[in-house]
């Protein structure tokens, strides 16, 4: 288990890989590690994710568009290094 970097976090227990009917269903919980001691609390979530996570996007797109600045500026930095280096070639052989 590690420790969670936000103060409200959820934390994966289980996949469902089949669609559910209508219907009543029942859930046990244990208390297997008490909250009480710092005022947490726990909640049961069910919810649909998707390839990009969950419903909140941004972390999403804000690993996307730094992924892509990253991208392009290392294309820069190349282009500049290319540049500079084929220059330097050219004044040692004249």
């Amino acid at each position: 288990m590690r420790t969670a970097g936000l103060p409200y976090f959820r934390k994966l227990y289980g996949v469902i890989r089949e669609d559910l009917q209508p219907g009543t269903y029942y859930l046990r919980i244990d208390n297997n590690y008490d909250v009480s001691s710092f005022d947490g609390s726990k909640k049961f979530v069910m919810s649909k994710t998707n390839l990009l996570g969950g419903q909140n996007y941004f972390l999403a797109v804000a690993y996307i568009v730094v992924g892509s600045v990253c991208l392009v500026l290392a294309l820069i930095f190349l282009g500049i290094f290319m540049t500079k280096r084929s220059d330097k070639r050219g004044s040692q052989s004249a």
